[in-house]
């Protein structure tokens, strides 16, 4: 979906604050793949729990830093294309977390995990 961004429209807040939500989130998410080690995959299985660093906050961190980057490309090209194309990214990826924690919710270690760490992408939030 990223992919389908068009780098036209209103700019609406400063590049430095664009910047810094683009390359923070992008930073979160490689901190995220990071940490997971040999346990990142594309397809949604149980490769264990972690339960530390990132993943002490909310359960998918990768897909949070996919927000915060999508929100900084967003402020700095506002358009009613970007905008749709943003919305389908985010309910994808909601999708996709609650697909995988169908898979995860299987194990209690990762049921104990989640009921510990309420939030899945927002910390205190969602």
């Amino acid at each position: 979906c990223p992919l389908l961004i068009l780098p036209v429209g209103k700019q609406i807040l400063p590049d430095a604050i664009s910047t810094t939500l683009v390359t923070g989130g992008v930073a979160l998410s490689i901190l995220a793949k990071l940490s997971l080690r040999r346990s990142f995959g594309l397809v949604a299985a149980n490769r264990g729990v972690k339960r530390s660093g990132l993943y002490r906050f909310v359960r998918h961190p990768m897909y949070s830093g996919y927000l915060i980057n999508h929100l900084g490309i967003l402020l700095l090209f506002l358009s009613v294309w970007n905008v749709a194309v943003i919305a389908l990214c985010w309910i994808l990826l909601w999708m996709r977390a609650g697909e995988e924690e169908k898979v995860l919710l299987q194990d209690p270690a990762y049921r104990s995990y989640a009921s510990a760490v309420r939030s899945r992408l927002i910390p205190g939030v969602i």
